[in-house]
């Protein structure tokens, strides 16, 4: 796949007299990491052909990119202990920052340029250790090279990036200015300049994806992750470059919780690791990258990012059970309507259904009594009839008030159906429900009536008992109730007004 940008750009770049050339150590190199059959001797003569490069490659072997445990001695050592494919990568990366940086046909570039190349390359090198990767060193020249496009940029077309406030140009603000002016971006620019100069075809490609988040997937393969780590590592880079970097600490968080699956202390682990680690950085590639002054700065910052998050996290977990609490109280009021009789707030038949279910299993496992009683409203039919189904309506609410404020707190009323009510008796035997009934009947008989548009109506009702586990033993709650329904026809068929037990 050949990498095009427009021919206009591409002519302005390949005549550009300042473009820097490729010194013939950097050519070896990239021809070495291409060769699957060359050796160790030939990658040693390959560094130390230059001098510098192998000095740079011992210090790197023993510095804390590495932490190799004991120390490096000689070029031989370092290249078995790396690695060819590390040493060659690390040897790239040294020669073509001494290249590109130290040109002096070059126009300007501003430093931070070199700062967030090289803070890229150290951050995606630790984010892919966190994952688990094994090219750590392909992630960590790709990562360094994924911003070449702007120095290229910057040689063919001195006046792109200039910015007449005289302040620094961010690299958000240089991706637009490309895409406003070349209809590219300095990613497509970097990866054909990589591709021309004959780079591993992975190492231009990922360029070429290197500003592109949306890389990131929750179950991502190797060579995704690879991707993600080039990725995200400009963006977090970007927290020791811009001065106003609070929100870029929150959105870098986020990300590296998603990617990394780093909590806010791991988060603030891995800033801290990051940062511990470039003075010593900075001496490896002769830039200064921070201060002690701007490092303790972004410590506080990220702290203090944390523990605004952990108050929110608080304040919102509160709020939370605040609402949840809310939510709680609503659902066990919903869940207590949907078991009351509307009309006249006693439990409904459906509830009545299951508490008889449990109080007739308790009876039968603790072999206690266990009383039931039917009852109906005498002559309801008659109250709706003469005086209306409102006065029908206030009668039963009367009658329900009657019985649930004379009866125990362990007994349960309940709306049957239509005039029938139905009471559930735990404990109690036939003889002890019996004169119970008999005298909420007397009462009810003597000081209980409803007055309605002037009529006065008198109040009665029959009762049908039946009681389990004492007069009898019934195989089912369908026999139980049908039992003390037959009771309560045989009260009924008597005259009414009356108890009858089965």
């Amino acid at each position: 796949m050949d990498i095009e940008i427009p021919d206009a750009l591409k002519d302005s770049i390949l005549q550009c007299p300042s473009l820097p050339s490729l010194p013939a150590v950097v050519l070896q190199v990239i021809a070495a990491s291409q060769d699957p059959d060359i050796g160790l001797s030939e990658v040693s003569d390959i560094i130390r052909s230059d001098p510098a490069l192998s000095a740079k490659l011992l210090k790197v072997a023993n510095s804390p990119l590495y932490s190799i445990r004991r120390t490096i001695h000689n070029l031989r050592e370092a290249l078995t202990l790396l690695g060819l494919n590390a040493s060659l990568t690390i040897g790239l990366s040294f020669s073509l920052i001494k290249s590109l940086k130290n040109n002096p046909e070059q126009p300007f570039v501003h430093e931070n340029f070199w700062k967030r190349a090289i803070l890229s390359a150290i951050i995606a090198k630790r984010m892919g250790a966190q994952l688990g990767l094994g090219n750590l060193e392909d992630i960590f020249l790709t990562s360094l090279l994924q911003d070449i496009g702007i120095l290229i940029l910057q040689c063919s077309l001195p006046d792109l990036y200039a910015d007449t406030t005289g302040q620094y140009m961010s690299h958000d603000q240089k991706s637009l200015t490309e895409h406003e002016n070349l209809n590219t971006n300095h990613s497509i620019v970097g990866a054909w300049m990589l591709q021309h100069w004959r780079f591993p075809k992975k190492l231009y490609m990922a360029v070429l994806n290197s500003h592109s988040l949306d890389t990131y997937h929750s179950q991502a393969n190797k060579e995704q992750l690879f991707q993600q780590c080039i990725s995200f590592s400009g963006h977090l880079a970007d927290i020791w470059i811009d001065e106003d970097n609070e929100l870029l600490l929150s959105d870098n968080m986020a990300m590296s919780k998603a990617i990394l699956g780093l909590n806010d202390a791991q988060y603030s682990e891995f800033i801290a690791d990051i940062s511990n680690i470039l003075p010593e950085v900075s001496s490896l590639f002769n830039i200064k990258l921070t201060d002690n002054a701007s490092r303790d700065r972004l410590l506080d910052q990220t702290r203090e990012l944390i523990l605004q998050r952990n108050l929110q996290v608080i304040k919102q977990s509160e709020h939370d059970r605040r609402q949840i609490e809310a939510m709680q109280v609503q659902n066990q009021d919903l869940k207590e309507q949907s078991r009351l009789d509307t009309l006249t707030g006693i439990y409904n038949r459906k509830h009545f259904e299951h508490l008889l279910d449990e109080e007739f299993e308790n009876a039968n496992l603790n072999r206690w009594p266990l009383s039931l009683a039917f009852i109906d409203l005498d002559n309801f039919k008659e109250v709706n009839d003469i005086h209306g189904h409102l006065a029908g309506d206030q009668v039963l609410k009367e009658i329900s008030h009657f019985f649930a404020e004379n009866i125990r707190l362990t007994d349960t009323l309940a709306r049957y159906g239509g005039d029938e009510f139905i009471l559930i008796l735990p404990g109690s035997t036939q003889e002890a429900a019996e004169g119970m009934l008999l005298r909420l009947i007397k009462d009810l008989r003597a000081h209980h009536s409803s007055q309605i548009d002037g009529a006065i109506i008198k109040l009665s009702v029959s009762i049908g008992l039946a009681s389990h586990m004492d007069a009898h033993k019934f195989d089912s709650t369908d026999a139980f109730l049908k039992a003390a329904d037959t009771a309560l026809y045989k009260v009924k068929a008597s005259g009414r007004d009356d108890l009858a037990s089965y």
